[in-house]
C-alpha cells in the first residue's frame, strides 16, 4: 500500500496546504466568504461543447441550431491539430459563433495529453524526451508540465487561442497522467507520474532529497504544487490578454485524478469560473446523489474564493431510455443555485464513437431543459 494518506480540505486550509494556496492565490483573503460573482441579478448561462466541423457553412447552421436549443455560449475545442492546421478556420468559427449571439469558450482539447479530450498530441510525438514518466521510468503519452519546452508550447497555444477572438479560456480537467488502473481502483505503489529527470531535479531542490518511487505525502504536495504553478502561469497569460479563465475539475477531489484539494485551483486570482463535471452515466452513479453532492462542493469552493460556479452535465453516451436524466440533472443544479450550466456535447455526441444511443432525443431533452430555465426567469 502507498504511504500517502488522504489530505482533506481542512488540512490544506490550516496546515501545509496554505503555502500551496499562496503560490497561486495572491490575496486569497479578499474573497473569503464572498458570494460568487454572477450569482445575483443575472440570468442563466447555458452552454454546449462543439467539435463537429470546421467548415464555415456547416458551422453557421450548427450555431443556429445551438441557439434554437437555448444555449447562450458554446465551447469550441481547439486541439493541437486545430492549432497547427486550422487556426485561421477557427477564427472564422469563433466569428460565426459570436455573430450568432453566443459567448465563446475555447478548450485545449487533449493538448499535451494533460487536458481532457479525445484528441492526440503532436507535441508528445515530436518531443518524446519531454514526456511524463511513471515512477519506474516508463515513458507516457503526456507532456510533463514542469518542462520549459512544453510551457513554451502552451504559451504559443494560448496566444493563438486569444487571436481566435474567443471570450473565455476553458481549462478542461488539468491533471498528471492518470493510469487506467486508477479508474479500476487497482493502482500499484509506483504507478504514478511524473518522475522524469526534470521532476526529480525540482523535487530535490524543494525537499533536499531524492524523489521516492512510492507516492508519499511529499510527492502528492509536489504534484499539487506543479499543477498550481503551471495553471497559474497559463491562466495569467490568458487573463492579461483580456480573456476570462474557466476551469473544470474531475468530480473526484483526489490527488490521483487532479489535485488533492480544489481550493488549490479555485484560489488562483486569474480563475474566474470554477466547475466540475459529475458525469453520472460514465461513473455509474445515481444521477441525483452524484450531481447534487458535486454541485454543493462546487458552490462551497466557488463562494469561498469569489468565483462563478459552473456544472457540466453528461450529454454523450446516454443509454436509451435514460435521456430524461439529463433534464433531472439540470433541474438539480439549478435548484441548488448554480446559473452556469454546460453539457458535453452537441447533438448527444453524434460525431463520435461515444455518441448516445439516441443522440437526437438527447439533444431535444437538453434544449427543452435549457429553455425551461430561461422561461422560469
Amino acid at each position: 500500500m502507498s504511504s500517502m494518506k488522504y489530505i482533506s480540505r481542512r488540512r490544506f486550509l490550516t496546515g501545509s496546504g496554505a503555502a500551496l494556496l499562496a503560490l497561486g492565490s495572491g490575496s486569497v483573503g479578499l474573497f473569503h466568504g464572498a458570494v460568487a460573482r454572477g450569482a445575483e441579478g443575472r440570468g442563466f448561462e447555458t452552454g454546449v461543447s462543439y467539435f463537429g466541423s470546421r467548415d464555415p457553412e456547416h458551422v453557421k447552421r450548427d450555431m443556429e441550431d445551438i441557439i434554437r436549443h437555448h444555449c447562450t455560449y458554446v465551447v469550441h475545442t481547439f486541439s493541437e491539430a486545430d492549432y497547427h492546421f486550422y487556426s485561421e478556420a477557427m477564427r472564422e468559427v469563433v466569428r460565426i459563433s459570436k455573430d450568432a449571439g453566443l459567448t465563446v469558450y475555447i478548450d485545449p482539447w487533449g493538448v499535451g495529453g494533460v487536458f481532457g479530450g479525445e484528441a492526440f498530441s503532436r507535441f508528445v510525438m515530436e518531443h518524446p524526451g519531454e514526456t511524463q514518466r511513471l515512477a519506474d521510468g516508463t515513458p507516457l503519452p503526456a507532456a510533463c508540465i514542469n518542462r520549459p519546452t512544453f510551457r513554451e508550447f502552451m504559451d504559443g497555444w494560448i496566444d493563438t487561442a486569444v487571436e481566435t477572438g474567443a471570450d473565455v479560456l476553458f481549462w478542461d480537467e488539468p491533471h498528471f497522467y492518470i493510469p487506467r488502473a486508477v479508474w479500476r481502483g487497482e493502482q500499484g505503489e509506483n504507478e504514478w507520474a511524473c518522475r522524469c529527470d526534470r521532476c526529480r531535479e525540482l523535487f530535490r531542490i524543494q525537499y533536499g532529497e531524492e524523489m521516492p518511487e512510492l507516492m508519499t505525502d511529499e510527492v502528492v504536495a509536489f504534484r499539487d504544487r506543479s499543477i498550481v504553478d503551471f495553471f497559474t502561469n497559463a491562466s495569467a497569460r490568458g487573463g492579461a490578454a483580456g480573456l476570462k479563465n474557466a476551469v473544470v475539475m474531475l468530480p473526484q477531489e483526489s490527488h490521483l485524478t487532479g489535485v488533492s484539494s480544489w481550493d488549490l485551483i479555485a484560489a488562483i486570482d486569474t480563475v474566474d469560473i470554477f466547475g466540475s463535471d459529475p458525469y453520472w452515466y460514465a461513473f455509474r452513479q445515481p444521477v441525483r446523489e452524484f450531481v447534487a453532492s458535486t454541485t454543493e462542493k462546487v458552490i462551497g469552493v466557488s463562494a469561498e474564493y469569489g468565483k462563478t460556479p459552473q456544472i457540466w452535465v453528461q450529454a454523450y453516451r446516454v443509454p436509451a431510455g435514460r435521456e430524461q436524466e439529463i433534464s433531472d440533472a439540470i433541474s438539480i443544479v439549478a435548484d441548488l443555485g448554480i446559473k452556469n450550466i454546460a453539457a458535453w456535447s452537441f447533438r448527444g455526441g453524434a460525431p463520435m464513437n461515444l455518441q448516445s444511443d439516441n443522440p437526437d432525443l438527447v439533444w431535444e431533452v437538453l434544449g427543452t431543459a435549457y429553455g425551461r430555465l430561461h422561461e422560469d426567469l
